[in-house]
């Protein structure tokens, strides 16, 4: 074990250098900082963690303020070993350092990125319904899509009551929601939304009534027969991307200011009253609620209500322009995945009385998605710091 004085960034591989409250080690040539606290508290050392499913056994509220090491040490091929002032021995393997190391800023699994829509966006990627549940690399083809497009068609999907729900179940798991688990939406003069009737639908996102709404809806036509009806896709990120870029004063707007939304039928009730954008710890944008047919009356405060309206309509004239839309037909058996805190769907108006016209749905949520991509590549599982049984 060894303890040494402060040294810059060029001192010799493996040095450590304990602080007051951290402790600093060259790792690769670099200087690299991590708190005796977070050490301690992210130990992997057998009292501290399930052994059977590497769950944190340690309790972080019981670990003392004055945590420190009594010795440490590095290895290049054990790694950090570090004997604390509770007596417990820990090491800390040299790749699993480098993978969380936060020394020059957070450490935060990053998200698939998002390919924006250009303007003159195409029509969404499409998928075989018998590669996408019949094999690895179609399942991750489509889960790649989703995550990075935002929307997908799957093609060839039988034509079966309910089938969408046994798609879902197959690649994640449905998400329940007030209504009906599996929604059919075809022309209803006695349905409870917007989407019974025959008229156009404006792009929107599907329940903004929840303070966290589903984030994936997967739209089934089980037959598509009717005159018209072509459905159209919005890239919402892309037309907030303008906005920002443009006016960044309405953008901060939709973020601040909350809209109450509703969607009710004569048993069931959501209500919520959010943002129209959230953002993530980055900045950057997480979630869109955008449905002009669901939107109540505003209870913003006075001095906000027209700053409100002026944000409102330029985010609207984007979303309405044509840019980063995409129009198309869906025949039978075609399914559409929408991620729907990023994509708006919609539809062109349809004559029902030309053919028949019968859509079923579900929602789902895009972790689980993200959660499924990443068991399929084996990225799930956590890496450990210390080999079970291992001591420092």
């Amino acid at each position: 074990m060894s303890q040494t004085l402060d040294h810059p960034p060029a001192a010799p591989e493996g040095t450590v250098t304990l602080d007051e409250r951290h402790l600093a080690l060259v790792l690769d040539g670099r200087r690299r900082r991590f708190h005796y606290v977070w050490l301690r508290d992210n130990s992997w050392a057998g009292p501290d963690r399930v052994a059977q499913s590497g769950e944190r056994r340690l309790v972080t509220g019981a670990i003392p303020p004055g945590v420190r090491p009594t010795a440490a040490s590095f290895d290049a091929v054990a790694g950090l070993e570090v004997l604390w002032n509770d007596g417990q021995a820990c090491v800390y393997a040299p790749e699993w350092l480098r993978r969380h190391d936060y020394s020059t800023g957070p450490r935060r699994r990053p998200r698939p990125a998002a390919a924006l829509w250009p303007a003159d966006a195409g029509n969404p990627p499409r998928f075989a319904h018998a590669d996408v549940v019949g094999s690895v690399d179609g399942q991750l083809a489509w889960l790649d899509a989703v995550a990075a497009h935002g929307a997908a068609v799957v093609t060839g999907v039988p034509s079966r009551h309910h089938e969408v729900e046994r798609f879902a179940q197959t690649v994640g798991h449905v998400r329940e929601v007030a209504f009906d688990r599996v929604h059919d939406v075809r022309h209803d003069p006695a349905g409870y939304n917007v989407a019974h009737t025959s008229g156009e639908l404006r792009p929107h996102t599907d329940m903004p009534s929840y303070d966290w709404p589903p984030s994936v809806q997967l739209l089934h036509f089980l037959v598509n027969r009717a005159r018209g009806g072509d459905s159209t896709l919005v890239d919402g990120w892309a037309a907030l991307a303008e906005l920002r870029r443009d006016a960044p004063e309405h953008f901060a707007t939709l973020c601040r200011v909350p809209v109450p939304f509703q969607l009710f039928s004569e048993d069931e009730d959501t209500w919520a009253e959010n943002p129209m954008v959230t953002l993530d710890a980055d900045g950057e944008v997480r979630l869109l609620r955008f449905s002009n047919q669901l939107a109540q009356p505003l209870a913003a405060p006075f001095d906000e209500v027209e700053a409100f309206y002026a944000a409102y309509r330029h985010l609207a004239g984007i979303i309405d322009s044509g840019r980063y839309r995409a129009s198309f037909r869906c025949d039978d058996g075609d399914l559409v995945t929408v991620h729907s805190h990023r994509v708006l769907h919609g539809r062109l108006p349809y004559d029902p009385a030309s053919g028949a016209r019968h859509l079923q749905d579900v929602y789902m949520d895009v972790d689980d998605l993200l959660a499924r991509r990443r068991v399929l590549r084996g990225e799930h599982k956590p890496l450990p710091a210390q080999t079970p049984g291992e001591t420092a």
